[in-house]
């Protein structure tokens, strides 16, 4: 693609992604889906007007506790010091926050939360078209940058202020600058992955994913000494957060890593409930997406690993901080999230290369999630039609005729029915979207 058509289509993409997360920013997800929303903002903004982290835990290890009701009557426990987290995402909520008139924690509400979470939404569009266009080129970068756009679980999800939210779009723009750095041999690349990998576990711990996966793509490129300087810059953040917990409060500091290393519940059944309850916030949301981007992701990496080793690194080394932390939190749908990006970008490289070539794997996954979108958008509005669902059925079922009618005819039919439940399917993801609500 032409340089000024990949701008422009990127433009419509991010103005397209941004009006459908604008559209109940401050309504939905509701106030009290996460109060770690308000957590972070009262870190930033006791750092920065007090100098001493304080904030909302329920954890015993504290133990100057003190009981806070806000302006819209919510009750929090306030601790200080705060160690639970880092501190930077929590500088960066309260600096946004400060932005927009707050003063003290009576001025924060949902309206001074959100505007960065917005803003954080719309560069996480950008980042998933910046790692797909490093990796596989511009075509897929758009494709990617298009499907996360309308992606519901993502759209939704990305409208709170979570850690989670910062996380993904400097976590794909480290691993596309490696990429960068890897082709181009450009230290500014891997100056700026290393400064990545120093500032992003200091952000929250298992952070430390991103320089992990920066490392690994390194290590797979024999650049061993680029990949040892990554783990050296994560070492140093974490020393980094250490000394500042110390300093605040040893026992305390020492007493929260105790906890938070035997918080979850770890087995092996934990892991499975990522896909047998499928969460946003802390509700359920049947998301097709979600569920077919398991399948579409294995289906592209298992093709050629090492062709697909970006997704691959990103991937998995989320997986690993996943299963190794926080597998079966209950009501924590945010900490899924991260996985998100790459099943956008391997539903791009399952589209791009697979329409009129693998019919027989493209029809199950698109009959499966549309249907699913339909149960989200036709079925709440119209009510069950069975007229509807059987024309969706057929309309797939013309996907898979050249696996059983051999000739250009059958070919042409089907990727012509490819498109359109494709089409459909993009309408029913905005529409999906945009009736988002928790009544």
């Amino acid at each position: 693609m032409k340089k000024l058509s990949v701008i422009l289509i990127l433009l419509l993409i991010l103005t397209i992604g941004g009006l459908l997360r604008y559209k109940n920013l401050y309504i939905w997800p509701r106030e009290g889906a996460t109060f770690d929303e308000f957590a972070w903002s009262y870190l930033g903004i006791s750092l920065l007007t007090e100098g001493v982290p304080v904030s909302w835990s329920p954890h015993p290890q504290y133990k100057d506790v003190t009981f806070y009701q806000n302006p819209d009557h919510t009750l929090f426990r306030l601790v200080r010091p705060y160690l639970e987290h880092p501190p930077f995402f929590g500088l960066i909520a309260g600096m946004s926050n400060m932005l927009f008139g707050v003063r003290d924690f009576d001025d924060v509400e949902i309206p001074t939360i959100r505007p960065l979470a917005f803003v954080l939404g719309i560069f996480s569009i950008a980042a998933v078209f910046f790692f797909a266009a490093s990796f596989y080129g511009s075509t897929t970068g758009i494709i990617s940058a298009g499907i996360y756009s309308i992606f519901p679980s993502i759209a939704i999800g990305s409208r709170i202020l979570q850690n989670e939210n910062f996380f993904i779009p400097l976590f794909l723009t480290s691993l596309g600058l490696a990429k960068l750095y890897v082709d181009k041999k450009n230290k500014t690349y891997l100056i700026l992955v290393f400064i990545l990998s120093f500032l992003l576990p200091l952000s929250k711990v298992p952070w430390i994913s991103a320089p992990l996966a920066s490392a690994l793509y390194f290590f797979s490129h024999k650049k061993k000494k680029e990949g040892f300087g990554v783990i050296a810059m994560a070492a140093l953040s974490i020393t980094a957060f250490c000394f500042y917990g110390m300093a605040y409060g040893r026992e305390v500091f020492f007493g929260l890593w105790k906890l938070q290393l035997n918080r979850y519940q770890l087995s092996f059944g934990s892991f499975f409930k990522i896909f047998q309850d499928p969460l946003l916030t802390d509700r359920s949301f049947l998301d097709g997406w979600v569920y077919m981007g398991w399948i579409v992701l294995f289906v592209v990496i298992s093709a050629n690993y090492k062709r697909h080793i970006g997704i691959i690194v990103g991937f998995l080394s989320y997986l690993l901080v996943f299963l190794f932390a926080i597998p079966s939190e209950l009501g924590h749908g945010w900490y899924r999230y991260p996985f998100y990006p790459f099943f956008a970008v391997s539903f791009a490289v399952f589209l791009k290369e697979g329409i009129g070539k693998i019919p027989h794997i493209m029809c199950p996954v698109l009959t499966l999630l549309g249907l699913s979108l339909f149960e989200m958008v036709w079925v709440p509005v119209f009510g069950f039609s069975f007229v509807i669902h059987r024309m969706w059925l057929f309309l797939c079922a013309c996907i898979s005729l050249p696996v059983f009618i051999k000739g250009n005819w059958s070919k042409r039919i089907g990727i012509v029915a490819t498109y359109a439940t494709l089409v459909i399917i993009s309408i029913l993801s905005a529409f999906a979207i945009l009736q988002y609500n928790e009544q």
